[in-house]
């Protein structure tokens, strides 16, 4: 079950893996994140900012699923558990994963229920996808115009709201209906 978990929340990456051969080695393919020489002008490009979201747009989703995941934890406990009748309702269902933080003290909270876990995962991909998002930002604006800056953060954040959006309603509203 907690495959299933790892399946659902990093498929996207597995998806987003892209490689290029190079002199016959095999390199990470250009995702926007490449440097830009400093002694030329910033010349904004939609094809470019888009290209640059993928990365963020990517944990953004993971996020949204997680998330999705989590509220139907709450509200639609029984339509997991009919999806995945061999779930342990220990781990899974709040009404009763509640009770692990008593019986093994020492272990940290986020890690004794899948509610919590999916929280911690959900915060530290939304987290990854902010500081993915904003590197490559500050790094080719250094001398840019204000509106190409402008345009770059509406890009980034509509990418990563709408990403954020489909992953969770993706999972809340049609895996679990």
């Amino acid at each position: 079950m907690k495959s299933l978990v790892f399946v659902l929340c990093f498929f996207p990456f597995f998806l987003q893996a892209q490689f290029s051969t190079h002199n016959n080695v095999a390199q990470p393919a250009n995702l926007g994140l490449e440097t830009r020489p400093s002694d030329n002008a910033y010349h904004f490009n939609l094809k470019h900012s888009l290209k640059r979201a993928i990365l963020p747009g990517t944990l953004s989703f993971t996020a949204g699923v997680n998330q999705g995941l989590r509220e139907t934890l709450l509200w639609k406990r029984e339509a997991f558990f009919k999806r995945f009748p061999h779930a342990n309702r220990q781990w899974w269902d709040n009404s009763k994963s509640w009770e692990n933080k008593y019986i093994r003290p020492n272990v940290p909270v986020q890690l004794t229920d899948a509610y919590h876990f999916l929280f911690l995962t959900q915060n530290t991909l939304i987290a990854g996808a902010a500081v993915s998002a904003t590197i490559p930002l500050v790094r080719d604006h250094k001398n840019s115009k204000w509106y190409h800056k402008l345009a770059d953060i509406g890009i980034q954040s509509l990418v990563n709201s709408a990403a954020y959006f489909a992953g969770s309603k993706l999972t809340y509203n049609v895996i679990f209906k």
